[in-house]
């Protein structure tokens, strides 16, 4: 399947000067891995949207009912995504949820190719700059099997309770994954 995929990335990178590569998913469906093995074939970049949820005193009950609320998509659009398409490396901060911080600012390095991966990378403000888009397809069964062998029991609760339940309610809200979506079993 990869080999597919890197032909399309391929393809539309030859009519861009910079490409945007969206790859959205469940939890456990191996978005991180598969954008990794992509990076590593093309020599892009790869910024995860983990690195932008919201900060916690930016949490309200109405910024949270919006689904996909919980993703800072509008830091990660002005101060990285709209400024990388338009050829400077911008400067980021990625937000540490355990701390409630960002971190200290770091230059983006990716020349051509940049793939977000993660939950969310469909919201519409970031979905109008994506080139290609991308789906992980995984059978649920092999995502919550993945699940209990990487989290802690408190942890997979807390998948259950609350983040499988929001990124549902961002898939059904948006219609994802859509026609435009490439899927990726």
């Amino acid at each position: 399947m990869i080999n597919a995929v890197l032909e399309i990335i391929l393809k539309a990178a030859d009519k861009k000067e910079r490409l945007l590569v969206t790859l959205d998913g469940p939890c456990a469906s191996g978005k991180t891995t598969f954008a990794a093995a992509l990076a590593g074939e093309l020599d892009a970049a790869v910024l995860h949207t983990d690195d932008f949820v919201v900060p916690h005193p930016q949490k309200t009950a109405e910024r949270l009912a919006i689904p996909g609320g919980n993703c800072d998509w509008e830091r990660l659009c002005r101060e990285v995504i709209a400024p990388w398409k338009q050829g400077v490396q911008p400067q980021l901060q990625r937000y540490d949820c355990q701390h409630d911080c960002l971190l200290p600012p770091e230059t983006l390095t990716a020349d051509r190719i940049l793939i977000l991966e993660g939950s969310y990378c469909n919201l519409p403000a970031i979905r109008a700059y994506a080139d290609v888009r991308l789906f992980m397809m995984t059978p649920e069964k092999k995502r919550l099997e993945r699940l209990r062998q990487r989290e802690s029991p408190e942890s997979l609760q807390r998948f259950f309770e609350r983040w499988i339940p929001l990124e549902n309610a961002y898939f059904a809200a948006y219609g994802l994954p859509d026609a435009e979506c490439i899927p990726i079993e």
